[in-house]
């Protein structure tokens, strides 16, 4: 059943649980889209809709989706512009990072074959076209010292594909839970079974998000405990 955060006549926001994808793809599973398409017919409504900010499937939390195509332009140019929405995320990650707070700025490329990103160099970013700029920032919210994992938020400043997942791994400190991302040494079987997270479900939530300058917010799935 759709958790409906808000809606107009252009736009739905919804909290998107764990496990659930936001487009379709092979398989029967029911994807976000398509139950949004499904609760728009029911309402009389043009079954038209547009996600704008796609969470992975083991992410959780706050999506944008337009209602009609006119909306579906802007909000994704908006998307598109560094800071158009204001992102914040929450997620646990394994170990500490080096400081409490802080700003990660890398280069992703996509290698859709494997549908994974990975950072490029600075150098060899000057002259590889699809390496995109990436940044965000974090603050420390908590530290469990017994089970080696903080609670980190975070505030997206760009969107590219798997960039929080990638940008903690790469610092030693996956995101508990992923363990496409995560080293063999980073003990994620422990830190999975001390948060007891579901199956398919990242430590990873879109927690707040801010549009036409109003914010919407909603809690992790998740805990330290």
């Amino acid at each position: 059943m759709l958790n409906i955060i808000h809606e107009t006549k252009d736009i739905i926001i919804v909290n998107k649980p764990a496990g659930q994808l936001s487009q379709g793809a092979k398989g029967f599973d029911l994807d976000l889209v398509s139950e949004v398409m499904t609760y728009n017919a029911s309402q009389g409504k043009s079954a038209y809709a547009a996600i704008i900010n796609r969470l992975d499937r083991p992410v959780s939390g706050l999506v944008l989706i337009a209602k009609n195509k006119s909306a579906a332009a802007k909000y994704s140019t908006l998307m598109q512009k560094e800071g158009g929405f204001n992102k914040q995320y929450e997620a646990l990650i394994c170990g500490k990072p080096s400081e409490p707070k802080g700003t990660f700025v890398d280069y992703l490329k996509k290698d859709g074959r494997t549908n994974t990103s990975a950072i490029v160099p600075a150098d060899a970013a000057a002259n590889d076209k699809e390496a995109k700029l990436s940044k965000l920032e974090y603050e420390v919210i908590s530290y469990d010292e017994v089970k080696d994992i903080t609670h980190v938020r975070i505030h997206l400043i760009t969107g590219r594909h798997h960039q929080i997942r990638v940008q903690f791994a790469s610092r030693r400190n996956p995101l508990v839970g992923d363990y496409k991302y995560a080293t063999a040494d980073c003990g994620m079987d422990n830190a999975v079974k001390a948060v007891a997270l579901k199956r398919n479900q990242i430590a990873l939530c879109a927690v707040s998000l801010t549009v036409d300058n109003k914010t919407y917010s909603v809690a992790p799935e998740f805990s330290i405990g």
